[in-house]
């Protein structure tokens, strides 16, 4: 089966996205600094590399995903034995309540036309004191409203109302971009900026769906496949270190990261350890 080109997914060895995915480890790097020794679960794994990263530090990690292709294919080519894969959505975890301690989230819940009933699922699953890393497009930071995959974006206030209505503990961060990222990206919208207006009358918007799509993701690519040839020692010099994650003023972040704890247990209450954390 021919998979579809799609900007949603990036992966190590894509050229035209190579930017874009040092931006997505950069987040799995800071997620493992919470994942030591954890049991830990990658929602929206895609082809498995920031659940593999993940698995480096953790005490097991289940991918999953709704993607069977990209499972298999992280299954292929990440094979350790604390790493695992399950086929499933967001918003129907097949776990236990209670049996993980860091739920990892990452680029995902924009995706998410139910993210009230995804972040239900999430307190249930997560053991008392758990953690929910996320992260998500700040809105103030891109085109709004032209990715026709997102069904929403956040900004920092509405992310953090969104977490604080299912946990009492929430913190908000961002994921700040070197110089050399901001003038990648500032690059970037002025390719898109100079397409759009060929658009005079905004036909992109009244097309199919499905079509939109695909055409989203092939102007996506042949955009960043331009941008990385023209720009190619600007753009090899990019990596992981050029992604800050921390506090600072979140209008100028480019995604936003939220933190939510659940509750700690009540003092000498006991909660055993549940290995067998599929359902039946």
């Amino acid at each position: 089966m021919i998979r579809l080109p799609t900007t949603e997914r990036v992966t190590p060895d894509s050229w035209a996205l190579r930017v874009t995915f040092w931006q997505s480890l950069a987040a799995y790097r800071w997620a493992c600094t919470q994942a030591h020794g954890k049991r830990v679960l990658d929602v929206g794994c895609g082809d498995g590399y920031g659940a593999a990263e993940l698995a480096s530090v953790a005490r097991w990690v289940v991918g999953l995903d709704s993607d069977r292709s990209a499972l298999r294919h992280a299954a292929q080519r990440y094979r350790t034995p604390n790493l695992s894969w399950v086929q499933a959505t967001a918003e129907r975890l097949p776990f236990r309540s209670g049996s993980i301690d860091v739920v990892c989230c990452f680029q995902v819940l924009e995706h998410l036309a139910n993210p009230a009933h995804f972040l239900a699922e999430v307190r249930r699953v997560l053991a008392p004191g758990g953690l929910l890393l996320l992260t998500t497009p700040n809105r103030e930071a891109v085109l709004s409203g032209l990715n026709p995959h997102h069904v929403r974006e956040y900004d920092a206030e509405s992310l953090r109302n969104l977490l604080a209505s299912f946990f009492e503990h929430v913190e908000g961060l961002g994921v700040f971009p070197s110089a050399r990222v901001r003038t990648y990206r500032e690059t970037n919208r002025q390719a898109v900026e100079r397409l759009l207006r060929l658009d005079r009358f905004g036909l992109h918007q009244r097309l199919p769906p499905e079509l939109r799509a695909r055409l989203h993701a092939l102007g996506t690519l042949l955009v960043r496949r331009w941008i990385n040839r023209h720009t190619r020692q600007l753009v090899e010099s990019i990596g992981v270190a050029d992604f800050a994650i921390g506090p600072g003023d979140l209008s100028h972040a480019i995604d936003l990261v939220g933190i939510a704890r659940r509750r700690e247990p009540a003092p000498n209450q006991e909660f055993p350890l549940d290995e067998r954390v599929l359902q039946d």
